[in-house]
């Protein structure tokens, strides 16, 4: 199944890496590969829990399934795979959102690391040390599926790699495994200090950037102080801090994965629309900071990313392909996993009406 589906990703990707407009990278392109591979992943989770009993290995065993998956998608057009992708993850988020919710939510981060702040180098690298040497970890978090996800000291052998993420059970393909928490700025207005030296940072195709750092510092600080919360109050609703509470937003912990390894989860921008439960609303883990005027949506309450297992996973790390820009020097522990999606992932981004894309694809 994953070599037949590699080797329609790879087709996706020669088809793009050069356009009638002779411009050889767009990010368009690679926006449309990303919007492929997902539609594979939950067309499998789809299948394998609405139609073989949430059996992987009954999906497998039956060659139709992969054949009827790769043939839907090489012929759905791509406005119609965004919808059923919406469809699929607004299924699976309303399940973890009610989940967290009858429990009121709970922190699944590990326990702060007093004294060592988020905002340089050199403290990065010794809390990375620090959470080595002492093992530090959160709660292990039960995930709807059957699952846990669980927070603690990376795998990856290199001094910036300090917490992963892990899956301790069997994770199908098409599963959203995480969130990705943080603020949220328009890309055109986002203040310079946030920018500087945060590997937190994660980017969506419609420009919206994703502060990430700003959370972990956060969620620790209300960690610290909540023995003062409880002896003498805040002057902040409950529901206010819910957003801190939500254990499935720990995105921002997985790890670019190590050169003998694959990447095994994709990032996918999912978009909270009016309708959400409104008993639920307090637990997203996004906050708007800056939007885009011009551009907005008033269906849209706030704006995500959600990280979405593409290969079957059993008890191993989760690892995300971080896409470093190719035309900036790398860190050294960073291998490029596809330098052709990185390049076309910052690419030329085409300008272009919402009408005429529209039209294309329905």
């Amino acid at each position: 199944m994953i070599s037949r589906i590699t080797n329609s990703l790879r087709s996706i990707g020669n088809k793009y890496k050069n356009n009638k407009n002779g411009i050889a990278y767009l990010q368009s392109d690679q926006e449309m590969a990303d919007t492929f591979k997902t539609f594979i992943a939950t067309e499998t989770f789809k299948s394998v829990y609405y139609n073989n009993e949430g059996d992987f290995k009954k999906f497998l065993d039956n060659s139709d399934n992969i054949n009827g998956i790769l043939n839907e998608a090489e012929n759905t057009k791509y406005m119609k795979q965004k919808e059923s992708i919406s469809q699929v993850l607004n299924t699976q988020l309303l399940e973890m959102y009610e989940l967290m919710h009858s429990y009121g939510g709970k922190n699944s981060y590990p326990p702060p690391l007093k004294d060592l702040p988020y905002y340089s180098m050199e403290e990065k690298l010794k809390r990375c040390l620090s959470i080595k040497e002492t093992d530090n970890r959160g709660e292990p978090i039960e995930h709807p599926r059957g699952f846990k996800i669980h927070v603690k000291s990376s795998t990856v052998d290199h001094e910036e790699a300090g917490y992963g993420v892990y899956i301790e059970g069997e994770v199908i393909p098409g599963t959203v495994v995480a969130l990705y928490p943080g603020d949220t700025y328009d890309g055109e207005n986002i203040p310079p200090s946030i920018v500087r030296e945060n590997e937190y940072m994660m980017s969506r195709y419609d420009g919206t950037i994703i502060d990430g750092r700003s959370w972990n510092k956060k969620c620790d600080e209300l960690t610290l102080k909540s023995k003062m919360f409880k002896e003498i109050g805040t002057n902040v609703k409950p529901t206010d801090i819910l957003c801190y509470r939500n254990p499935f937003a720990i995105g921002n912990f997985i790890n670019h994965p190590p050169a003998d390894d694959q990447p095994n989860v994709i990032a996918y921008a999912f978009n909270y629309r009016r309708g959400f439960p409104d008993h639920l609303v307090h637990y997203i883990p996004n906050r708007t900071i800056t939007e885009n005027q011009y551009f907005s949506d008033n269906s849209v309450i706030r704006r995500g990313v959600v990280l979405i297992a593409f290969k079957p996973i059993i008890n191993s790390e989760l690892f995300l392909n971080y896409r470093f820009n190719p035309d900036l020097p790398y860190p050294d522990w960073y291998t490029q996993p596809d330098l052709e999606e990185a390049k076309r992932r910052w690419g030329e981004r085409r300008s272009i009406s919402i009408h005429s894309v529209l039209n294309k694809f329905k």
